[in-house]
């Protein structure tokens, strides 16, 4: 073909008075040009990013769990004392670990049983003394 010539980098036909092949981009009057010109890389794969690690205090989490069932069943003076006790305990010694969220929560619930507790069992103390059958259990 007259008016054609060969690309030296890509081999396409292209116009003799072409300065630059339109297939692979390369300039064609440019002396430092010697190499073939680089492919067009193709977009890298996005790595998914790494996630924080989450840190979790297990034993805060416990005690919290504990200290809510003690103040949802303080009208069961025994079982909320176990409760209230084990819930006060994780809950301490979920405050020495981080994250410390759940652990002071479970702190603060704990204390607010303690005084519910308290209430409850003087109230059962109370109704107890100011009736008969209670003096008649432990008169012989």
């Amino acid at each position: 073909m007259e008016g054609y010539k060969k690309c030296p980098y890509c081999g396409e036909e292209i116009p003799e008075s072409a300065t630059k092949c339109m297939y692979c981009s390369a300039w064609l009057n440019d002396p430092k040009a010697t190499a073939q010109p680089q492919p067009v890389q193709q977009p890298q794969p996005v790595q998914p990013q790494p996630q924080p690690v989450r840190r979790s205090n297990g034993i805060a989490t416990a005690g919290l769990v504990l200290s809510i069932l003690g103040l949802a069943l303080c009208w069961i003076p025994i079982v909320d004392v176990i409760l209230w006790f084990l819930g006060f305990l994780f809950s301490f010694i979920g405050v020495f670990k981080r994250p410390r969220g759940k652990a002071i929560a479970g702190l603060i619930i704990s204390v607010i049983s303690i005084l519910v507790i308290i209430l409850v069992l003087g109230g059962i103390g109370a109704a107890l003394s100011e009736t008969d059958w209670f003096e008649g259990l432990f008169s012989y």
